[in-house]
């Protein structure tokens, strides 16, 4: 079997879908990816051959001009390719996968709780549409719900190993604190407030702050006395998650979905200038296993503290977060694309 992914541009459409291709290639398919031309796309690709830009977000042309031009590449390399089924990714970059031809079936996948304009539109075409969220679902006309699709390097590791890695204490608390492959600054102007505390407690910290953001955290922690891993970026994010006892993170969909794949449980500080509240939603659909938070208020550092050094808390929150979780969301992904490619021989 032949897939070709159409889309891309953010984790929260990248990271199901290369979960979803890595699950397929072990079962001996093919997958070729036509990506929005974002620089962050590369890093979630090891083979150059194995993802092609549609010239989307690396264009000098407006907007539509370049969906138009992209339109027309999908068309050029979906004829070359000849695949047996399309996925596509969500956002603008995924409506592409409209001008595939052929009668090869069509597959959208939305991540966030709230269904956007693009997979609304993919929906109508769509063989089925695959959420992260089952009232997601319910929200579309082929909508089925999935749940997290993994990646290979999310793959839970050993506490003390995944500690080990990060240069942290086996046996004290650790608070994880990311904001997106960016990173976020207000989490971590949130940890370096909570650096004196997080040291009264014992407690340790792993932050992946984002590109040219550590060096105030590091400061703050230095001063503070507290154990810390501060990091630009993140390429072992499975070992981060299973170091971690506690997140403090934005909510968006990739970042929800692997905190629900490792029964993490998190203060989730939506990024705020989303119109529909995108975040505030995926985070709300997983209460009580995480809590939302805004960052910069003080009586939320009480709610982080209090949560991280409370095993018990923590263990409620973890196992409402493994109790509201679907089966293997990749497994069944796959499942699914084979037997609709039968289907359509």
């Amino acid at each position: 079997m032949k897939v070709l992914f159409v889309g891309g541009g953010t984790g929260g459409h990248l990271t199901p879908a290369t979960g979803l291709a890595e699950e397929l290639r072990a079962r001996g398919h093919r997958t070729r990816f036509l990506c929005n031309g974002r620089a962050v796309e590369r890093a979630f690709f090891q083979e150059a051959d194995e993802a092609h830009s549609l010239g989307i977000d690396d264009s000098r042309l407006p907007r539509a001009a370049a969906l138009i031009r992209a339109m027309l590449r999908a068309r050029r390399e979906a004829r070359r390719y000849q695949p047996d089924v399309v996925v596509a990714l969500g956002g603008a970059g995924s409506t592409a996968a409209l001008a595939v031809p052929g009668r090869a079936p069509l597959i959208a996948l939305e991540g966030n709780f709230v269904v956007g304009k693009s997979v609304r539109l993919l929906d109508r075409f769509a063989r089925t549409t695959l959420t992260l969220f089952p009232e997601t679902a319910g929200q579309l006309r082929r909508g089925r719900c999935i749940g997290p699709i993994g990646r290979d390097a999310l793959a839970r590791q050993d506490r003390e190993q995944a500690r080990a890695q990060f240069g942290l204490a086996p046996d004290r608390p650790v608070l994880l604190v990311l904001g997106g492959s960016q990173g976020a600054q207000d989490l971590n102007d949130a940890a370096a407030r909570l650096a004196p505390a997080l040291a009264a407690q014992g407690a340790q910290l792993l932050a992946v702050a984002g590109p040219g953001k550590t060096q105030a955290l590091e400061a703050a922690c230095q001063a503070a006395g507290l154990s810390a891993c501060i990091l630009e970026h993140c390429d072992e994010m499975g070992a981060a998650y299973s170091a971690a006892d506690f997140a403090l993170c934005r909510g968006g969909a990739a970042t929800m979905a692997e905190l629900w794949l490792h029964r993490l449980p998190a203060a989730v500080a939506p990024y705020p200038y989303h119109k529909d509240r995108q975040q505030e939603h995926n985070a709300r659909a997983l209460e009580p296993g995480v809590i939302l938070v805004e960052p910069r208020q003080p009586d939320d550092d009480t709610a982080i503290l209090s949560r991280l050094t409370d095993p018990l808390q923590l263990r409620r929150m973890a196992a409402y977060l493994d109790q509201v979780a679907p089966p293997d969301g990749r497994r069944a992904a796959a499942d699914l694309l084979e037997e609709i490619s039968k289907g359509n021989a």
